[in-house]
């Protein structure tokens, strides 16, 4: 076995995971599951959450992006541009890349001043939700639904890449 290139894929793989694993729970159970509360008390929720992941999940895809170059480059078939763009793995090497980084670029620059333009939102008088926090609400909804479409691509390249395409 060759264990260098196993710990890399396997910190890869892991990395991955949790990085989608993250998307998917927050996205599926937690946000509907704070949405039930009032909206004081989902800022609270949110605004735990967010301090404890936002650092996590600026620093694990950088890791993942890296990861996966030296697991398709030094460690893999990609040894010149030739291979890169002539080969179903090279192709689907490089979508991979670009999606990832895209994805990651999104959550910094759409996902995180969204939320914290909802969170600076007024709430009304009633201590209920304004119509402009509800449309900061719904774009942010928006951001992290298209976050997950560019997750569904990512996973289902690293299927293909496994595969040989």
């Amino acid at each position: 076995m060759d264990w260098p290139i196993f710990v890399t894929q396997w910190l890869h793989v892991l990395l991955g995971m949790f990085w989608f694993g993250n998307a998917l729970v927050l996205d599926v159970i937690v946000i509907p599951a704070i949405n039930q509360l009032p909206i004081v008390r989902q800022r609270e929720v949110a605004s735990l959450i967010g301090a404890r992941a936002t650092p996590i999940f600026v620093v694990v895809p950088i890791l993942i992006v890296a990861l996966g170059f030296v697991r398709g480059t030094l460690m893999g078939p990609i040894k010149s541009v030739d291979i890169l763009l002539g080969s179903a793995y090279g192709v689907t090497w490089l979508v991979a890349l670009g999606v990832t980084v895209l994805v990651y670029l999104w959550g910094l620059f759409a996902i995180i001043p969204a939320l914290r333009a909802m969170d600076a939102m007024p709430v009304a008088a009633d201590g209920g939700p304004t119509s402009e926090l509800e449309a900061a609400t719904n774009r942010v909804k928006l951001f992290v639904s298209l976050e997950l479409i560019g997750f569904f691509v990512i996973f289902t390249c690293m299927i293909l890449m496994r595969f040989g395409a």
